[in-house]
């Protein structure tokens, strides 16, 4: 598991990390944004910019809790920039907290940082190395390794204050205690993984993650128990975290040997390390940060709310105040080795050739120079820098944003004016801001006719007025527009998200009229039908009338006969 995580959810394309990434360590596929772990640099910027909270750190916490509860003896190694992060100048008190959520025993890292500075001291009076570049801040040595492995052999051959301190530690109070670092670095949770630190520091945690694990333990800065880490004898090496910080721990003949410079901030140390590269520079002691201001200004140090001066003084202040009778630490009298050995961990980025390139430029209408904008829009400086990261796989052609708005009103716009239906567009004030070519042809007007005009002034349907108040739709309602002679079915919706209402008809005049027709001649059908029938009944009747004589007039002289017959018999009988 890699030591930055992505929400995936809540990526919203935004590319916002890709341009804050100093490295371009951050793919973009699927529509989600990538950590590239073998050429990330841990510097934390992504974390620092993401406006939808899409990262999260990998966090320790868990794992010393189960320390603690197992009751492992859980030392720490606690950066001297607590009192930045947490605005508190005794530090008993975070002794005292640390206690109370289990911790064994507190020392300051600076007890490693002085010890680093003094084989810095050995390097400089040695004088075999054109260059020396620090190697206390992981995420500069991260960079030069993978992006620089040319510099390798100009950069301190020194563990890192926290590892030095570890070392240490675990040769005072035996080797199978559990050491946990805090500070302000997410870039220490990797160090602490590498093969050459493996099992030296247990854990890390960042100041944030141990405010919020305080938070839920209730546990603060109010309690003192009297007793306070234990720091080093040279209290300068507790200047460690702010630029400079190192320099001021070397000795003063020694920073006389090498000019000594303090570069704060990743694209400050990539100009700085593009000069050694190319030969500009010689004979320096190069004292190199990630952080802007030093690890005060580290990705996880929020808590310093009242700014990076603040935070630098409430530091200087600190080390004032603890220059005389302090608790010395028994780890600064025992010898380890120190020594660390750096390899190159680049990775062979290929570079297409400029055919390539143009192909890929073309496909996202980039078809001559006037179209490469250079926008920075989709997280790179320029659109060749874009196009190599296409071709080796960490953007997706798409993230032009200029290309696609432009594609996207392209095909919206064919769209619009290509549609046999009429489409009128209005402002939540029921102003015109779009009639298209079928609307136009329709109502017989120009576009001239319509543009910026009130609805009312030329469709005269109520029913606009009734969506923009009620912002309910209104779907497949047939309408005449008397003054068109036009009979439409239309449907006008309210978009809430742009405050637009649109329209769009159907024209069923033609229909309208055939059946208007078809309806005329049915009535004269069926008008005469009925007449023919009233005719019939009529004619029905007075056959009727005229049978009805007959049969009776038959009847009598039948009954007659009858009569007569019957009187014949009755004689004869």
């Amino acid at each position: 598991m890699g030591i930055i995580q992505f929400k995936e959810a809540n990526c919203k394309n935004c590319y916002k990390c890709i341009r804050s990434c100093p490295v371009k360590a951050i793919a973009f596929k699927n529509e989600q944004a990538q950590i590239i772990e073998e050429e990330c640099i841990l510097c934390g910027q992504c974390l620092l910019v993401c406006p939808q909270n899409a990262k999260s750190v990998r966090s320790d916490v868990e794992k010393v809790k189960k320390y603690i509860e197992k009751k492992e003896k859980v030392y720490v190694s606690l950066a001297p920039s607590f009192v930045s992060a947490f605005q508190v100048s005794d530090s008993r008190k975070i002794f005292s907290a640390l206690k109370r959520l289990g911790f064994t025993h507190v020392e300051e890292t600076a007890i490693g940082a002085a010890q680093v500075s003094k084989e810095y001291e050995k390097l400089i009076r040695e004088e075999k190395m054109k260059n020396i570049i620090t190697t206390a801040c992981p995420t500069t040595v991260a960079l030069i390794e993978k992006y620089y492995p040319e510099l390798i052999d100009q950069m301190a051959p020194v563990v890192s204050p926290m590892i030095a301190h570890a070392k240490m530690m675990r040769e005072v109070y035996g080797s199978r205690i559990k050491i946990v670092f805090i500070g302000p670095c997410i870039s220490k949770k990797e160090e602490c993984n590498d093969l050459q630190n493996d099992g030296i520091v247990n854990a890390i945690i960042t100041f944030e993650e141990l405010e919020k694990w305080m938070e839920s333990e209730g546990v603060d800065f109010s309690v003192d128990e009297g007793e306070e880490p234990k720091g080093a004898r040279n209290p300068m090496a507790r200047l460690y975290p702010a630029t400079g910080g190192i320099i001021r721990t070397l000795g003063k003949d020694e920073r006389k040997i090498y000019k000594c410079v303090s570069v704060d901030g990743v694209d400050r140390c990539i100009n700085i390390l593009d000069s050694i590269k190319e030969g500009q520079i010689s004979n320096y002691f190069i004292e190199m940060n990630a952080c802007p201001g030093g690890c005060l200004g580290g990705p996880c140090i929020k808590s310093a709310k009242s700014g990076f001066l603040d935070a630098k003084d409430r530091l200087t202040e600190y080390v004032k105040k603890n220059m005389r009778d302090i608790n010395f630490a028994v780890a600064e009298d025992v010898d380890v080795k120190l020594g660390k050995r750096f390899v190159d961990k680049s990775k062979d980025y290929k570079i297409p050739d400029e055919e390539t390139i143009r192909e890929i430029l073309i496909k996202i209408g980039k078809f001559n120079k006037d179209k490469e904008l250079n926008c920075g829009a989709c997280g790179y400086p320029t659109c060749k820098e874009k196009a190599i990261a296409v071709y080796n796989g960490k953007a997706e052609l798409h993230m032009c944003l200029p290309y696609m708005r432009e594609r996207a009103e392209s095909i919206s716009n064919i769209i619009i004016q290509s549609t046999p239906n009429a489409i009128v567009a209005l402002n939540d004030n029921l102003y015109i801001q779009e009639f298209n070519q079928s609307a136009q042809q329709l109502f017989r007007l120009d576009k001239t006719d319509v543009q910026g005009k009130h609805i009312y002034d030329i469709l005269d349907c109520p029913d606009f007025e009734r969506v923009k108040e009620t912002t309910q739709n209104i779907l497949n309602k047939k309408y005449y527009y008397e003054r068109y002679d036009i009979t439409v079915v239309q449907s006008i919706l309210y978009i809430k998200e742009q405050q637009l209402i649109i329209a769009i008809m159907t024209d069923i005049s033609k229909e309208e009229k055939q059946q208007q027709q078809m309806y005329k001649v049915r009535s004269e059908t069926i008008d005469i039908a009925q007449k023919v029938i009233e005719k019939q009944m009529r004619v029905a009747q007075e056959i009727a009338s005229l049978l009805g004589e007959t049969t009776a007039e038959t009847k009598i002289a039948l009954t007659k006969l009858k009569k007569s017959i019957l009187s014949d018999i009755g004689e004869k009988q």
